[in-house]
C-alpha cells in the first residue's frame, strides 16, 4: 500500500469494513471485521465471502450480485441506503447486521465493492425489550385488571350472603392480584433502562447494617403472615456507596423470595460480615425444598419463577440486574436439601 496510513485509519473503523475486487476476491478486512465474524485475513481468503452469510441467503446473494454486475456498466459510483440483513460467526452464530455498500469504479474492467457493516445484536436487543414492556402493560395487566374486576363484581354480590367464606375468598383474590398487579408494575418500572444501560445511578453513602436491619423489619408483616421469623445478624459496620433505591429493592426481592420459599415456621436468616477480600458480604438463608436443577439454571432470567402463585419471575432478574450490572458486585446462590442461600458479594465502590 503506498499511504501505511490507510490501513491504520481503516482499522480504527469501528464498522466492519470489507472490500471485494469483481471476482469476489476480499482486498480490505479491517480489525473490526475480524472480530464481529471471528476470521483473520488469511482465513476469510481463504474461506471466501460466503463464509459469512448463513446458508439459506447464500443463493440470494449471489442472483443479487450478479444483477449488480451486470449494471456496473451504468454507473460510475454507487452508494446504497442502510439496510438489515443476517449474518453468519465463524462459530456459527448468526446475528444481525445493518449494511450499506458502495461501488468504487476504476474502469470497465476494474471496480471494488465496499461494505460497511454494523452489528446491531444490542439494537435488536432493546427492540426486544420495548415489546416484552408492551406486551406486560397492554395484555398482562390488562388481564389481572379484568380478574380484579370480576372478582370485586362476585364480592358484591356475596355480601348479602349469610355465609362469609364467600367474601373472604373472593376478598383474597383481589388482595392476590393486586398485591400481583403492584409487583408488576414495580418490577417493570425501571427494568428497560436497566437492560439498556440508560438507568442513571443517584449514589450515596449507606450504611448496611442500618438498611438491612429496616428490610428486616418491614418484611416481619409478611413473614408472620406466613408463620416464618426473619433474623438479623451483623458482625461489620461498613458503609458502600450505591443507589439507596435500587439496593433496597434488591434486598426486598431476596427477603420476600426467601420468606415466600421457606418451610411454615421455618426461619430465614440475614447476616452481614467482612469477607475476605474486606469487603462486605451479605447471605440470605431460607429452608425449604431446594430449588430444581433445571430452574437454577436459568433462574437470574426474566419469567422464571418456581413455586410462587402469581410470581412474575423478574424478581431474580431485576437483582442480577442491580447488584451486578448497575453496580459491579456479585450475586450468587447455592440450593441443596438444607434451603438455599443467595449471596451479595461487595467491592470497590
Amino acid at each position: 500500500m503506498a499511504y501505511p496510513i490507510f490501513d491504520h485509519v481503516v482499522d480504527s473503523l469501528s464498522e466492519a469494513l470489507i472490500t471485494v475486487d469483481r471476482n469476489k476476491k476480499i482486498v480490505i478486512w479491517n480489525k473490526m471485521a475480524e472480530r464481529m465474524f471471528g476470521y483473520g485475513r488469511a482465513e476469510i481468503e481463504e474461506a471466501g465471502l460466503e463464509a459469512i452469510i448463513p446458508p439459506a441467503y447464500r443463493k440470494r446473494h449471489r442472483d443479487g450480485y450478479e444483477a449488480f454486475l451486470n449494471s456496473v456498466a451504468t454507473r460510475s459510483s454507487f452508494v446504497s441506503e442502510a439496510h438489515e440483513f443476517e449474518a453468519l460467526r465463524k462459530d456459527g452464530t448468526i446475528f444481525p447486521i445493518e449494511l450499506a455498500h458502495s461501488l468504487v469504479k476504476i474502469d470497465a474492467e476494474e471496480f471494488y465493492i465496499t461494505a460497511i457493516v454494523h452489528d446491531i445484536s444490542l439494537r435488536k436487543h432493546y427492540e426486544v425489550m420495548r415489546e416484552r414492556f408492551e406486551r406486560i402493560t397492554r395484555h398482562d395487566l390488562k388481564n389481572k385488571l379484568v380478574i380484579i374486576c370480576l372478582a370485586a363484581q362476585r364480592l358484591s354480590k356475596s355480601l348479602i350472603a349469610e355465609e362469609n367464606s364467600p367474601t373472604r375468598k373472593y376478598s383474597e383474590i383481589i388482595g392476590e392480584e393486586s398485591k400481583g398487579l403492584i409487583e408488576l408494575l414495580d418490577s417493570t418500572k425501571e427494568l428497560v433502562l436497566l437492560e439498556t444501560g440508560e438507568y442513571k445511578r443517584r449514589d450515596e453513602p449507606v450504611a448496611l447494617a442500618r438498611l438491612l436491619a429496616l428490610k428486616t423489619e418491614q418484611i416481619q408483616p409478611l413473614a408472620a403472615a406466613r408463620g416464618v421469623k426473619v433474623e438479623f445478624s451483623n458482625t461489620t459496620a461498613q458503609t458502600v456507596r450505591a443507589d439507596r433505591a435500587l439496593l433496597e429493592r434488591a434486598f426486598e426481592n431476596l427477603l420476600k423470595n426467601a420468606v415466600e420459599a421457606s418451610d411454615v415456621s421455618g426461619t430465614v436468616t440475614m447476616s452481614l460480615k467482612e469477607g475476605e477480600r474486606g469487603y462486605p458480604v451479605v447471605e440470605i438463608h431460607n429452608g425449604g425444598n431446594p430449588i430444581p436443577e433445571e430452574v437454577q439454571k436459568l433462574l437470574f432470567s426474566a419469567y422464571v419463577t418456581h413455586g410462587k402463585k402469581g410470581g412474575t419471575g423478574l424478581g431474580l432478574y431485576a437483582v442480577r440486574l442491580i447488584i451486578e450490572t448497575v453496580h459491579g458486585w456479585q450475586v450468587s446462590f447455592l440450593s441443596g436439601p438444607g434451603g438455599t442461600t443467595f449471596t451479595i458479594t461487595f467491592g470497590p465502590p
